[in-house]
């Protein structure tokens, strides 16, 4: 029914069925970011902020169930919305620090694209709000994985530098 009503990905937190693993996937997350903050240096305290700051929101789309009451609506769309702004303020962040290197960009601009799809689709009653959420957060993911083992261990060369 998700998909047929343009529901994003919190629809999985609303019914007994999906909330076991809508609620995994999103703490593991938030758990899986906080662990990255034990592996950074003293000094990158700019995404040392970000990590804590990310798992924070996630946890709150996690307790504020949108269907619950106005109010509960209210907050899951603040911790949405700033989630997603964080996490394109990250990709920028990384982005830089990477040099602007030509990956980085191109995700950074999945993520843009998705997200702007993401917020259009919001409140439509038909659309592709979990296709474009799904998109935004795999490319955010992506970029992640692929430049925090460069950040962490301030190496030269990412792991996809794209040199032969």
């Amino acid at each position: 029914m998700g998909l047929a009503v343009n529901a994003g990905i919190s629809y999985y937190g609303l019914y007994r069925e999906t909330l076991l693993p809508y609620a995994a996937a999103l703490l593991g997350a938030a758990y899986f970011a906080l662990r990255a903050i034990d592996a950074l240096p003293p000094d990158e305290k700019i995404l040392r902020l970000a990590l804590k700051t990310y798992a924070l929101l996630i946890v709150g789309l996690v307790i504020t169930p949108y269907t619950v009451s106005t109010w509960l609506n209210y907050l899951h769309i603040v911790c949405g919305t700033a989630l997603f702004s964080l996490q394109l303020l990250l990709s920028c962040w990384v982005a830089w620090k990477l040099r602007y290197i030509w990956w980085s960009i191109g995700l950074l601009l999945v993520e843009l694209a998705s997200g702007i799809a993401a917020a259009h689709y919001l409140n439509l009653t038909h659309g592709f709000l979990l296709q474009s959420q799904l998109t935004f957060q795999m490319a955010f993911g992506a970029l992640l994985v692929l430049s925090l083992p460069a950040l962490v261990l301030d190496i030269e060369t990412p792991i996809v530098s794209g040199e032969t």
